[in-house]
């Protein structure tokens, strides 16, 4: 499928910033734009942090934990 129009966007970060989205870049196998891009369309996903506690509870009853 093929990418939406996609803007050219000018962003500075501070030099600890760029780092840690380096690094998380790096370790998922990505472009530091994709990663940025994950994260920020992340955020906008009211669902993600639902699924996410969802599946950690779901865990911890499965483990009696809770």
């Amino acid at each position: 499928m093929p990418e939406a129009e996609q803007v050219k966007f000018v962003l500075r970060l501070p030099a600890g910033l760029h780092k840690k989205i380096k690094r998380r870049a790096r370790s998922n196998n990505t472009s530091m734009n994709k990663e940025i891009t994950n994260i920020l369309n992340d955020s906008f996903s009211s669902s993600t942090t639902a699924k996410v506690l969802n599946d950690l509870v779901e865990r911890l009853e499965k483990k009696k934990v809770i």
